[in-house]
């Protein structure tokens, strides 16, 4: 444990730099997992969220890193009765299925040009959850709190964890880099029109990154929309049902965004 510990500090002294990047993503659910997020009309839900991934550059080739995120598969909302005694008063329930994650990873940027093509390596774990909030309707939330003023209670209705890795692929397009980095790099990179004298202002890198990851995800128990049914409220106090699903969690990822590298 030692040995790892002073690798990690050692990267991290003599890195060549510390990167982070932030996109919004695309979730598309791939075998099993896309079979049991189909609806009545064959069609798969897919999530969209963001993704968060911070590095150190232990050369300018490779980096190692954090990743992760959050994207909504599943979202429904309807007005209840406030209780059971009377529909004089509604408040909004909404419920929303989520996948949330978190990757060790590795980075390969093989060329250090303009647009940058690069390779990653990802291992860590997903969590499949479902949580239902209710809603004041008639309310205002307050900006200045760091709550939901309306948010009257939350709970959660599933939770599952499952072992995730894979890998990626994508490039980064430089849009600004200081002419510090550069010295510091010893890079020599073509001035286009995207560099300025304003550039001088930052010290540090700017690029714009698409990419691609599949991740693999081993069997977790989850929720989906449609997976909750209640009963008759006429037939007195309201039942829920859960109709759990059960399926490896293989999902292909699309991220779009911007990276700073200082």
């Amino acid at each position: 444990m030692k040995k790892y510990c002073f690798i990690f500090i050692a990267s991290f002294i003599f890195s060549q730099g510390v990167g982070i990047n932030i996109s919004l993503i695309g979730h598309l659910p791939r075998g099993e997992f896309k079979e049991e997020l189909k609806n009545d009309s064959g069609i798969a839900s897919n999530g969209w969220g963001i993704d968060v991934n911070g590095m150190f550059y232990i050369n300018e080739y490779f980096a190692i890193g954090l990743n992760g995120g959050n994207s909504i598969y599943g979202n429904s909302r309807r007005s209840i009765p406030f209780n059971f005694y009377t529909d004089l008063i509604s408040i909004t329930e909404e419920t929303k299925n989520a996948i949330a994650y978190g990757h060790l990873f590795f980075k390969v940027v093989p060329f250090q040009t303009r647009v940058r093509p690069y390779f990653e390596g990802l291992i860590g774990l997903k969590n499949l959850n479902t949580r239902t909030r209710l809603f004041n309707e008639n309310c205002t939330d307050d900006p200045d709190t760091d709550h939901d003023d309306c948010e009257i209670a939350e709970s959660t209705n599933a939770s599952d964890n499952a072992f995730s890795y894979g890998f990626g692929t994508g490039f980064e397009v430089v849009l600004i880099e200081s002419s510090n980095l550069k010295s510091n790099n010893n890079q020599q990179i073509e001035n286009n029109s995207l560099d300025s004298e304003h550039n001088n202002d930052f010290d540090g890198e700017l690029s714009f990154i698409f990419s691609f990851r599949y991740l693999y995800g081993d069997e977790a128990r989850y929720l989906k929309e449609g997976s909750i049914t209640f009963s008759n409220p006429a037939d007195g106090p309201v039942q829920t049902s859960f109709d759990w699903s059960n399926s490896m969690t293989d999902l292909m990822q699309i991220n779009i965004g911007f990276q700073v590298k200082f």
